[in-house]
């Protein structure tokens, strides 16, 4: 017991890993509680891997247990739509169990873990870029365990391991470990097409570093000479280049496997089709129409949850997250180039929305701060609640 204690004072990591533990354990015992409250209400006694699991989650179970499904099923809505890696580690991890534990619990095991690594790493990063203790960043990890949206870490959705291999990318771009950090943005890519976008970071962290290494304070960040200096220096610098070149390879892996399982390299696009049948202006066409209620209530509030993204996004490029902006600016548009449908979740997944709302919370007074966690808390209770039901507004 002496040596727990000793290692809890001496050891920052330590301590931190049983905050993250105690922060992640509340809130799914508040996960759980609403099950039993959604049970009691509805008259039900659905399970916790039937209440976890809704929407995308039933086909990542059958992904898991059996493959992609072969091009002459007829499910106009194929699951090529999906990117490999999170069924690739939940397949792994299953065999690892001979087969015996359900696939939704591996998948909400497998989750659980990422979001719980992308935590701790989250609050790494911060302690590296901002200076101080990890304690300091507690923030961070409770929005991302316990607010608005944050139940799709918990279950069987690429979203938790999406999350942690975009935090890991940060991180090893703050440690200066590019090539790692091409290596997490082309795992991130195998997870979900959005990926790819991290080597706009990467180039952003790229010319970062060499402003920062030039230590030319007071002049503008983006000038002709050094942009044109950047790129010559990346010319000369192949290992960099080969660190970008890694960012997008998942993506193209998964889209060689589709060109001989299918014939189609772009099936995971072209299947889209079978989700949105409708089709507007990209972006602005969807957002006006979205934003002036001119189709379902529910699109109507997610319009205006992307302008408050988009707001949020603003203010992290005022605070200099430059690359954490960029990122989150170009995977919300992409999604937005047809649809507001699943602009919730996306936006949860991107990982950087947090570390923008925990720069806005730490700026306001505590009594404000503390506020407004309430209302992400309630807010968090009823899309739960919308979440066991099987609400279409969460799809």
């Amino acid at each position: 017991m002496n040596m727990l204690s000793e290692k809890y004072k001496n050891n920052e990591n330590f301590r931190l890993v049983l905050k993250l533990l105690f922060i992640w354990l509340i809130s799914r015992l508040i996960m759980l509680l609403l099950m039993a409250v959604y049970n009691a209400y509805m008259g039900t006694d659905h399970s916790v891997a039937f209440l976890m699991n809704q929407w995308d989650a039933k086909r990542y179970q059958f992904m898991i247990d059996n493959g992609y499904t072969f091009p002459l099923d007829t499910d106009p809505q194929a699951n090529w739509a999906f990117f490999p890696m999170y069924v690739i580690v939940c397949r792994f991890v299953k065999i690892l169990t001979f087969g015996v534990v359900d696939t939704y619990w591996v998948g909400m095991v497998v989750s659980n873990v990422c979001i719980f690594a992308a935590a701790f790493t989250a609050v790494k990063y911060m302690s590296l870029v901002r200076g101080g203790k990890s304690e300091e960043y507690l923030l961070i990890p409770v929005l991302m365990f316990a607010g608005p949206y944050s139940f799709y870490f918990g279950s069987a959705y690429t979203e938790a391991m999406f999350v942690l291999f975009i935090a890991l990318f940060f991180y090893c771009c703050a440690r200066k470990r590019f090539i790692l950090a091409g290596v997490m943005s082309a795992c991130a890519s195998a997870t979900r097409i959005v990926g790819c976008i991290l080597v706009f970071a990467l180039l952003m962290e790229l010319y970062l570093d060499m402003v920062q290494k030039e230590d030319r304070s007071g002049s503008r960040l983006f000038t002709f000479n050094r942009i044109k200096l950047f790129i010559i220096k990346m010319i000369k610098a192949p290992e960099r280049i080969f660190a970008v070149m890694l960012s997008p390879l998942g993506a193209f892996s998964y889209m060689t496997f589709l060109r001989f399982f299918c014939g189609d390299v772009w099936a995971y696009k072209n299947v889209q089709i079978a989700w949105r049948e409708d089709t507007y202006f990209p972006v602005i066409g969807v957002m006006w129409k979205a934003c002036t209620g001119q189709i379902e209530p529910r699109y109507t509030y997610m319009g205006w949850f992307c302008v408050g993204v988009f707001i949020v996004y603003g203010y992290m490029l005022y605070r200099k997250y430059y690359s954490m902006a960029v990122f989150g600016i170009i995977s919300l548009l992409v999604p937005l180039t047809s649809h507001v449908m699943s602009t919730c979740r996306f936006t949860a997944g991107s990982y950087v929305i947090y570390m923008g709302l925990y720069e806005i919370l730490n700026r306001c007074n505590k009594k404000l701060r503390a506020v407004v966690l309430l209302l992400f808390a309630l807010a968090e209770a009823v899309l739960l609640l919308l979440w066991y039901n099987s609400d279409c507004w969460l799809m």
